[in-house]
């Protein structure tokens, strides 16, 4: 994943993390048995140091003690790495790991280097069961914190190499594991919190598979610093199909003046985490495999490559299938990942403003208050909604019966149709930006969503004919830079005989055929067929779509259960994501300055809709708790260019392009999976209202604007009546 700006209170989480890492444990001996003193020692119990200190268990002064967790690892070697060449070599400090993966080393403290052969052992404390390595690994601990070396020691050391320091490095792999900071360089093995430890086990886990298969690859004079950072490094490139973490711990939180405390929260979010939209990218990357296969042209790794596509597909068709909550199993159905955001996003809204909360749980049956909630309508957004709502009551019940979905807008005359929206839909408020004159066609100048209908209508317009944005995309895949990370990936796959016969024009595939699968229950089945728009035509659309695949397989891991790392180095992943960021930028984003607002005006209906929840607040209607909304990227990225938010609404002159080393623009940033922008309001007893903003739940900035507006006192609270004046409730139209 890449982050952007790093969470605020960085320096409290810090001093959580010294204090916790390097704890040790007082159980009894793992299975399995140690090596002489060296053993012994490793095995001895711990009473926890501070990470950094040089000391931690019981080792004497002058000595390094910690241990090499993934689950345990024994047996590995572990060095003070004093030529910093990332192996041990004869002459540094040197120990193997006991039962436990404890080690204790003679020297000044340093850089850490495990280096886990295939004489080592690997136990895992939940299964109970010891086996040997079978593929080497190499992890390093930072001089910092030696006291745990792990995955995410590695990941540290790496981002630090790269330029943070260590308390920034460490903020970044927390937040990317989506774990508090305190908790990242410990043994996570014996961690309580279950969902904590959850997260963890799965970032380790993926993480030294990226490892393993990097060391794989690489040859006898690859730079070893630049392998391991390749796979260790937070930065995978996913962009606007990046899974969903929450970008500050709550932990950290700035508290409101005195006098004042939360009254309502308003929400706007992404769906969660989802399969393919359709049957598009993996079937013509399959029909591209089979012909491969039927040349005898597949590489060792392409071999494999077959096997996950159709994964992937067969996942895709059956998604949703048997999960409470999915009403229309299929191609763009939540993941379990994608429910899972949702239902921890709520549980996050809960804990953050817990007294608000009380408070109204409390009043349910007096003064109740509305937990009002809207959807666009479509499947994934309308079950985000319900798994958001659900995970509201099942952690407070008595929220239950506040939760309220209003009465869809009636159809409008002008359009002829009699169809309803189901309660609790809105097209216009989060799905303007396909909003059709069959079923949307508003002709009454006077009607409030007449400007939003004319304003969806001249996005469409510009998107499918504007000859500058076409421009801007046409080459995207086809240049010069496109079709060499193209082939570098598909000479992975297969022989450089195939591969030329795509660069030529001999070859060309596309999602065509049908296919079946039947549930394993054979309750559910569903047949599909490809339309053959999806094509590969040139070895840059054969890297796109491989890129596709690559940014949905981490959503779909408990449903597929794919890696497709190993078909995307970091620096094709790079590319792509790159190419797709542009892409987005220009007909979702910010876009081109001389087009002016066309793509994010229509997001002036979403904008109004916060502000009037507010200002309802403001004249004493309290009848709304909170209202939540459940949208799409497509609404999402508009949004955030409408708010004018720093880092996000800066436009591209036509004449010139643009690109990540010019713009801080960034899909996984406006966009990721499950994005949401939440707004806090408090107020204290003279009814005066402070609001606080959090995006991807980050203590967020208005526009630069209304930088004035702050309260005085507060980095992140804005006084409401300064924060309106400042957009003109809301910034005018046009």
């Amino acid at each position: 994943m890449r982050l952007h700006p790093l969470a605020a209170g960085a320096a409290s989480t810090l001093a959580l993390l010294l204090a916790a890492c390097g704890g040790g444990h007082n159980g009894a001996a793992l299975p399995g048995s140690g090596n002489g003193a060296a053993s012994a020692a490793a095995s001895s119990p711990g009473t926890g140091t501070a990470a950094g200190t040089g000391n931690t268990g019981n080792a004497a002064a002058g000595s390094v003690s910690g241990m090499v967790v993934g689950s345990y690892f024994r047996n590995a070697r572990v060095c003070i790495d004093s030529n910093a060449n990332l192996r041990c070599d004869a002459g540094e400090p040197s120990a193997r790991t006991g039962d436990d993966g404890r080690f204790t080393l003679q020297g000044t403290a340093g850089a850490l280097v495990a280096e886990i052969g295939t004489e080592a052992i690997e136990f895992d404390p939940a299964a109970g069961t010891a086996r040997p390595v079978t593929q080497r690994l190499v992890l390093r601990a930072p001089k910092e914190a030696p006291g745990v070396v792990s995955a995410f020691s590695t990941a540290v050391s790496a981002e630090m190499e790269g330029g943070l320091t260590f308390q920034a490095a460490v903020t970044k792999v927390a937040l990317a594991a989506g774990v508090p900071a305190a908790k990242l360089l410990t043994d996570f093995n014996r961690e309580a919190d279950a969902t904590d430890q959850a997260a963890l086990k799965a970032g380790s886990d993926e993480t030294l598979a990226r490892i393993r298969r990097a060391l794989i690859d690489a040859d006898s004079n690859a730079d070893l610093r630049t392998t391991l950072a390749a796979a260790a490094l937070t930065d995978r490139y996913y962009q606007t199909k990046a899974p969903y973490r929450p970008q500050q711990d709550v932990s950290t939180y700035e508290a409101p003046p005195a006098g004042f405390s939360p009254v309502a929260v308003q929400l706007v979010a992404r769906h969660g985490s989802r399969g393919l939209s359709s049957l598009k990218y993996d079937l013509a990357v399959y029909n591209m495999w089979a012909k491969a296969q039927a040349d005898g042209a597949l590489t060792p790794l392409g071999q494999q490559l077959g096997a996950d596509v159709l994964a992937i597909m067969k996942a895709n068709f059956l998604l949703g299938y048997g999960v409470a909550g999915i009403s229309t199993p299929g191609y763009g159905n939540e993941t379990q990942v994608g429910i899972q955001e949702h239902t921890l996003l709520a549980r996050r809204m809960l804990q953050r403003q817990s007294a608000l909360w009380k408070q109204v749980g409390e009043a349910a049956g007096s003064a109740p208050r509305q937990i009002v909630t809207v959807t666009s309508g479509v499947d994934r957004a309308v079950d985000s909604g319900n798994f958001f709502v659900q995970s509201l009551k099942a952690a407070q019940p008595a929220l239950a019966g506040l939760v309220s979905y209003p009465p869809a807008p009636a159809p409008y005359p002008d359009t002829g149709s009699a169809v309803a929206q189901p309660a609790g839909t809105d097209r216009f408020l989060l799905y303007f930006h396909k909003l059709v004159k069959a079923t949307d066609l508003v002709t009454n100048t006077a009607d409030a969503r007449y400007a939003t209908y004319q304003d969806s209508q001249a996005y469409q317009k510009y998107k499918s004919a504007d000859a500058d944005l076409l421009a801007k995309q046409a080459g995207l895949f086809t240049s010069s830079a496109a079709r060499a990370a193209g082939r570098t990936l598909l000479l992975r796959l297969f022989t450089p005989a195939f591969v030329d016969k795509i660069d030529n024009g001999s070859y060309s595939f596309a999602n065509t055929g049908s296919y079946t699968y039947t549930s394993s229950d054979g309750k559910f089945s569903s047949t599909l067929s490809g339309d053959g728009k999806t094509t590969i035509t040139t070895p840059g659309d054969a890297g796109a779509l491989l890129y596709e695949l690559y940014v949905i397989a981490p959503a779909m891991k408990a449903e597929a259960g794919v890696d497709f790392t190993p078909y995307m180095p970091v620096e094709q992943a790079k590319f792509f994501a790159e190419a797709n960021d542009t892409s987005d930028f220009y007909d979702k984003g910010p876009g081109i300055t001389e087009k002016g607002a066309a793509t994010y005006k229509m997001a002036q209906i979403l904008v109004d809709d916060l502000f009037n929840e507010v200002d309802a607040l403001a004249r004493g209607d309290l009848s709304h708790a909170a209202k939540l909304r459940f949208a799409h990227a497509e609404i999402m990225i508009p949004f955030a260019s409408r708010m004018g938010m720093k880092n996000v609404l800066q436009q591209v002159p036509v004449a010139q392009t643009y690109s990540w080393a010019g713009n801080p623009w960034r899909g996984d940033y406006v966009s990721p999976m499950a994005a949401n922008m939440q707004w806090d309001v408090y107020r204290n007893s003279a009814g005066a209202l402070l609001v606080k903003m959090l995006y991807n739940e980050r203590e967020t900035d208005f526009k630069a604007d209304c930088d004035g507006a702050r309260a005085a006192g507060t980095q992140h609270f804005y006084d409401w009546e300064k924060l309106k004046a400042c957009y003109g409730h809301v910034a005018a139209r046009g």
